[in-house]
């Protein structure tokens, strides 16, 4: 026994129990990195057991075990980068064969070499030194076998440095730690083979392979060196829809994935080291929730794209064994598309509460508004024919009976319209008509009212005042703005009707110089809510003519706007678009259908 075989049997032991450990211990990804270091260790044991020999026969025996890791170890080492490299395409049984046939030639050729000697061409042994050593002549085959040896590890090692060249700095130490454990007994061997031994005849390959593998060995096993494997941390990240942003402990960025590229609209550029002020800004709700150094989950607008768009954010942060803020996991989901559907039932809830409170004050209109009024006329027809109420009485009450129906037969008809605007797929029925001609109509209904007031109607006109729009909503939108200032404009007051022609609308105005609205109501309006009432000579209201004024005028493509000063009046103004002259005429039977409102 000499101190060349001593150490080779000393650390080859050792290293077989750390590779049986590996294979026992972690997964299938290491433990082909520990077969490699076995089969170097077999090499390396058989090898000592070789430069203890002291005949030829006991050496060429030591030499077909040490072909066993010769042989495979190269096979197993190209086999680990595959796998280790997330190749699966190529892990395959095809794959194995291809890798595994030549060595396993490679060890049937030393095994029956004495038969051919394409292997070795002669083998003998020098006693020159200070013990016996093998002294073999090269065949063909060893440079065959040489050959696959460094294109096995050359491979391998493209395999690592193209998978991890753009990889985080984690995960390329481990990549290059790897490559440096294979490159180096490379070194020795290549040594080896230009002649330079010592002695003249012994090879430090297995001794360069021993020390590299014990050293990464180690550190698989204490220090988890790893752990983190990156092929699996892909995968992960690759099926995770959400947004993850890794931070170290001074919250810079040292991993993220794709969809976060996404999020931030940052596609192709790498977030690696940027810290989180330099992505999101300074003072960012993100940053100060990080140093809170606690779980904490919230939802966060951002218009880094167009539209705004929203996530719930999740900050995970992670501490050591010691309790040492260690760094964070900020995990971002898009919710925009919940997000607007919430908004859209709360939007649909408040239309319903709003339909509801209308249809209630619907019911109330007909059943005092309506009801009142017509068994009040009832009654007295009964009360006239049982001779209660003589004819002259009859007479006398007349006029007050003639304005209650008045108001009925403007309360029905704004009813009908009303609940026909509720109807889903009402007909808009767009037409070319003159407002100048459609207010003079209003006007002649209006005047005997006005008058018996002493309420002065007048028109304004600048320029033309043809439009494009729903004539009989139009025309019932008038008579509401009009019939809303008679009842609140009394003695000496104006009503002003102004038509004003823009370059592709008319501006339509109802102006009035009378009680005007309290700004409470007038915010309510504005917000297209009911009121109800009473006109200066008591005229009772429901409110339901402005709602339905809103909407028709809306439904042709125009806005209410309300302006009023309390004790001097209101101004209700609109736009109607005119007809363009390039715009087809539309025929008579044309009709647009809009949802209900």
């Amino acid at each position: 026994m000499n101190i060349f075989s001593l150490i080779l049997l000393l650390s080859g032991i050792f290293s077989i129990g750390v590779s049986a450990v590996i294979i026992l211990r972690l997964g299938d990804m290491i433990r082909w990195f520990a077969i490699t270091m076995l089969l170097i260790s077999i090499w390396a044991l058989a090898y000592g057991f070789e430069l203890s020999s002291q005949s030829l026969d006991t050496m060429l025996f030591w030499i077909k075990i040490e072909y066993i890791g010769i042989s495979f170890a190269p096979a197993a080492w190209l086999w680990f980068c595959l796998k280790y490299t997330g190749l699966e395409k190529w892990i395959n049984s095809k794959t194995a064969v291809l890798i595994f046939t030549l060595p396993l030639v490679t060890y049937l050729l030393v095994l029956t070499n004495s038969y051919h000697n394409l292997h070795y061409k002669e083998v003998l042994v020098d006693y020159s030194g200070p013990f016996p050593l093998l002294s073999i002549t090269i065949g063909p085959w060893y440079y065959i076998n040489t050959a696959f040896f460094y294109l096995s590890l050359i491979f391998g090692n493209i395999l690592l440095l193209v998978r991890f060249n753009n990889a985080d700095s984690l995960y390329k130490k481990q990549s290059n730690l790897l490559i440096i454990a294979g490159f180096v007994p490379w070194a020795f061997n290549i040594v080896y083979l230009f002649g330079f031994r010592p002695f003249g005849h012994i090879d430090m390959t297995p001794y360069a392979f021993l020390f590299s593998y014990i050293f990464i060995g180690i550190g698989l096993l204490k220090f988890d060196l790893f752990d983190l494997k990156p092929i699996a941390r892909d995968k992960v990240f690759e099926l995770i829809t959400k947004g993850i942003l890794v931070l170290d402990p001074k919250e810079r960025i040292i991993d993220f994935n794709n969809p976060v590229l996404k999020i931030l609209n940052n596609p192709g550029h790498s977030l690696i080291g940027k810290s989180i002020t330099e992505v999101f800004g300074e003072n960012h709700i993100i940053d100060s929730q990080i140093k809170k150094r606690e779980k904490i989950s919230f939802e966060l607008a951002m218009d880094l794209n167009e539209p705004k768009m929203y996530y719930s954010i999740n900050i995970i942060p992670i501490f050591n064994k010691k309790n040492v803020f260690r760094g964070a996991i900020i995990l971002m989901v898009d919710i925009t598309s919940q997000k607007e559907n919430q908004n859209k039932l709360q939007q649909q809830a408040e239309e319903l509460r709003k339909t509801n409170s209308l249809k209630d004050k619907l019911f109330t209109i007909i059943s005092h508004d309506l009801k009142g009024p017509i068994l009040g006329v009832r009654e007295l027809i009964k009360l006239t024919n049982d001779g209660v109420i003589s004819r002259d009485e009859f007479f006398d009450i007349l006029p007050e009976v003639n304005r209650n129906m008045d108001s009925v037969s403007v309360l029905l008809e704004n009813l009908l319209a009303w609940t026909s605007s509720q109807l889903k797929g009402e007909m808009i029925e767009k037409s070319v008509f003159n407002l100048e001609s459609l207010i003079q109509q209003q006007f002649s209904l209006f005047e005997k009212t006005a008058s018996q007031k002493g309420i002065r109607l007048k028109m304004e006109k600048f320029g033309e005042s043809d439009v494009y729009a729903d004539k009989n909503m139009i025309d019932l939108t008038i008579r509401n703005l009009i019939s809303n200032a008679m009842k609140f404009s009394g003695a000496n007051d104006v009503i002003s009707v102004v038509l004003k022609e823009k370059e592709s609308e008319v501006y339509i105005k109802v102006k009035d110089t009378g009680a005007g609205i309290d700004p409470e109501n007038l915010q309510k309006l504005r917000n297209k809510e009911s009121i109800t009432t009473l006109g200066k000579n008591k005229e009772s209201g429901t409110g339901l003519g402005l709602l339905l004024v809103q909407e028709y005028i809306a439904k042709n493509g125009g806005k209410l706007y309300i302006q009023s000063i309390l004790n001097e009046g209101s101004d209700f103004s609109f736009y109607l678009p005119k007809f363009s002259a390039n715009q087809s005429k539309p025929d008579k039977n044309d009709k647009v259908s809009t949802p209900s409102a």
